[in-house]
């Protein structure tokens, strides 16, 4: 009886898999003997065979004429690096014009440009992101984020991505790993026309030429900002003449309700504070004792619940601490400390009720606020500049300080006499508010909308019903119901009950008002971007 053969056993099949070289190996060995496909060859050819020397560093460098907007660039980033179903770090926008006989359509692929002067990393409260000294490689290190996403506001290029599964922003580093090891990024080994490498820019020049105003491509914003190295480049005389397609489009931005109800609770605090301090130095011993047992408690207990609701911003919240790291150069971080030792003094003061504590914790809350108008200032986007942000977070302060001291006043006859000064302190401040609010939507109209035309047009349009609620209720509570308040007050025979529960409306109805115009502060912003695609 002949024996049947079974093979080669298990043991055996292990021994020769193990045997067998790694697909890293075959790469490695196919590569040595220049065996890879046509193209891989040429790889080395995009990339830069000396590292910068000082005065240099690594930039993008982008031929115009090439890139067909087949996207390569955007699958290979995603793959190689492994990035989330939802996730990108490179995106391909689109420029289009000319004239009818003539039409023009050019597409622009984007990622980080890594600039001389990133505002990501000078935003970051927690540095979170370092510039390598010789490549100038800006990276982000996913270990030290907390999830703020300061950076994304920062970024005039959208570069930075927040990931809510990983609770932390993360982008492009080039490649860096890479680069170390003499292989070209993925989306330029990906590119199949070529039209994406890697290049050493002298830095000082690309500095004396953002300077003069320039954008990287039509619609970019100024490079001046951050003065990016990524350098664009194209035979075609008449590209100055194209817009981005996405010129006309209006998208609501993320409304952040943490940051909303943070930024009106802690100008609340500040305004209850700053009340009590005007009275106590303006008003009798009783009336003043009336505030002061009222408004120091509010604002200790205001404040600590905007420090708490700041936190529920942040994608890794258990990290909050680490957000004064960054107090040298970031205006978030100087905001932190500001309010947490506002919050501080607060307790202190709603504990002892000395005026000299009164004071400092008022002088303490305005610098908070004066950070809180930095945060968005710096951030170049039109609707957030100082001039209207600053207004803005000033006249609630002020009118979030007045209705908190007119309910406490309608619970306190012998404060009464202080009605109609704080009646007309909150109705004036309301009125300017809304109508400097108001004075935006004359930017609605025209051809060609800019960043404040658009952040109208969606508070006219997609936005419009929170709009009507945002003024109706500034009126009724900043308005209607003080003066209601204070009719009552004042009356021969005042309602023992009445004052109280309207002035106790007003508050409420102030507050609801600003929470609205804030998440809004938020949602219509329009900020600067590259090119998208057709909306």
């Amino acid at each position: 009886m002949t024996a049947v053969d079974s093979g080669p056993t298990l043991l055996e099949r292990f021994l020769a898999e193990q045997s067998d070289l790694t697909a890293v190996e075959r790469f490695a060995n196919r590569h040595d003997a220049d065996l890879l496909p046509g193209p891989a060859r040429y790889y080395r050819d995009l990339i830069p065979l000396e590292r910068p020397r000082p005065g240099q560093q690594y930039g993008f460098e982008v031929d115009l004429d090439s890139c067909t907007g087949c996207k390569a660039c955007v699958t290979a980033c995603h793959s190689l690096n492994g990035l989330d179903d939802d996730e990108s770090w490179r995106s391909v926008g689109l420029l289009h014009g000319g004239t009818p006989l003539a039409p023009l359509q050019q597409t622009v692929t984007t990622t980080c440009h890594h600039c001389l002067d990133p505002a990501c990393l000078n935003g970051c409260p927690v540095d979170a992101y370092e510039k390598d000294p010789v490549t100038g490689i800006v990276s982000h290190l996913d270990d030290q984020c907390i999830g703020c996403g300061y950076c994304t506001l920062m970024c005039p290029y959208e570069v930075p991505r927040f990931n809510p599964a990983r609770g932390i922003v993360r982008k492009c580093d080039m490649c860096r790993g890479r680069l170390e090891v003499g292989e070209a990024p993925a989306c330029v080994q990906a590119c199949p026309t070529s039209a994406i490498r890697i290049s050493v820019v002298d830095t000082a020049a690309l500095a004396a030429e953002a300077a003069t105003g320039g954008q990287l491509v039509p619609g970019a914003p100024p490079s001046s900002v951050t003065l990016p190295t990524t350098v664009y480049r194209t035979r075609r005389a008449d590209l100055d003449d194209l817009q981005a397609a996405d010129h006309l489009s209006l998208r609501p931005a993320q409304a952040h309700p943490p940051l909303a109800l943070m930024l009106v609770l802690t100008q609340l605090a500040v305004g209850a504070v700053l009340a009590d301090v005007v009275v106590r130095l303006t008003a009798g011993a009783g009336v003043a004792t009336a505030l002061r047992a009222t408004n120091a408690v509010v604002a200790a207990v205001m404040g600590l619940v905007a420090l708490g609701a700041s936190v529920l911003h942040l994608g890794r919240p258990r990290y909050a601490f680490r957000a004064v790291i960054g107090f040298r150069h970031s205006w978030l971080s100087r905001e932190i400390v500001a309010f947490g030792l506002f919050a501080a003094l607060a307790s202190l003061y709603a504990a002892t009720t000395w005026f000299a504590v009164g004071a400092a914790t008022a002088v303490v809350g305005l610098v908070g606020v004066a950070s809180s108008v930095m945060i968005y200032r710096v951030t170049h986007r039109a609707w957030w500049r100082a001039r209207v942000s600053g207004p803005k977070f000033a006249l609630t302060t002020v009118m979030c300080g007045a209705a908190t001291a007119l309910a406490t006043v309608a619970f306190t006859p012998v404060g009464r006499d202080l009605a109609r000064p704080l009646v007309t302190v909150l109705a004036g401040a309301t009125l300017v508010k809304l109508v400097f609010e108001a004075s935006l939507f004359g930017h609605r109209w025209g051809d060609d909308p800019t960043d404040l035309a658009r952040t109208a047009r969606l508070l006219m349009g997609e936005l419009r019903t929170t709009t009507l609620w945002r003024f109706g209720l500034g009126v009724l509570g900043g308005v209607v119901l003080p003066l209601a308040a204070a009719a009552a007050l004042v009356a021969p025979r005042p309602a023992s009950a009445l004052p109280a529960v309207v002035g106790a409306l007003a508050v409420i109805a102030v507050v609801a008002g600003e929470l609205i115009e804030r998440w809004q502060f938020f949602r219509a912003v329009a900020g600067p971007r590259m090119p998208g695609g057709i909306a």
